[in-house]
């Protein structure tokens, strides 16, 4: 007897795989446009410092600055074509940590990434590129950068808003991209503050 569903599923799963190749395409360009916007009131400092769950497909542009309560976000379930994107759109330099940590059971992807240390200035802000997550180890720090080492055990990143001189200052942006159902890819685009020296804490850990 022939599947009922065959045509449901057929329409799912190509609706699945156009989702993947745009969030991918999405992802290595780092081009939000076919995203959609957290609402501002659920992204403010005190929203973020309770914390929520990042939404697939979705931008949330938070006013968390670190001066309250250190905040603890989550991910969604890792699937593969999910896409989620954090900005800071306030200047984090406060001294308290954000945490983002995986869903029971899933990780980040085994790699290196090197975030560079930029001092660019206000004039050639345009010139900044996002690092990201290899799954290559890499043996050489480059732009006066630190290799961070993440392991497939890891589930838990965490950064600092250090105060004075940073990478999270207004327009910093982190991207979570599911390619392997229950891990997590993530790249970072730096936003300097002072001397664009990268955060105190900025590492991958197991919890």
């Amino acid at each position: 007897m022939a599947n009922p569903l065959y045509g449901q599923n057929k329409f799912d799963d190509a609706l699945s795989s156009a989702k993947y190749v745009d969030h991918k395409l999405a992802y290595y360009s780092w081009v939000w446009d076919n995203l959609d916007l957290r609402q501002a009131a659920d992204s403010t400092d005190a929203k973020t410092d309770t914390g929520w769950t990042l939404v697939d497909g979705e931008i949330a542009e938070s006013l968390w600055d670190g001066d309250g309560a250190a905040a603890s976000m989550v991910l969604p379930s890792a699937t593969k074509g999910v896409l989620c994107v954090f900005r800071f759109s306030a200047q984090a330099d406060g001294g308290t940590d954000i945490t983002f940590t995986t869903a029971s059971g899933e990780y980040f992807e085994k790699g290196t990434i090197t975030v560079p240390v930029t001092n660019l200035g206000d004039k050639l802000s345009g010139s900044r590129r996002p690092a990201y997550l290899q799954k290559w180890t890499e043996s050489v720090a480059t732009a006066a950068g630190a290799i961070v080492a993440v392991t497939a055990a890891h589930n838990t990143f965490i950064i600092a808003s250090t105060a004075t001189d940073n990478q999270t200052n207004i327009g910093a942006e982190l991207a979570f991209f599911c390619e392997e159902k229950g891990f997590w890819k993530f790249g970072f685009l730096g936003s300097e503050l002072g001397s664009g020296a990268i955060n105190a804490t900025f590492a991958t850990s197991t919890v």
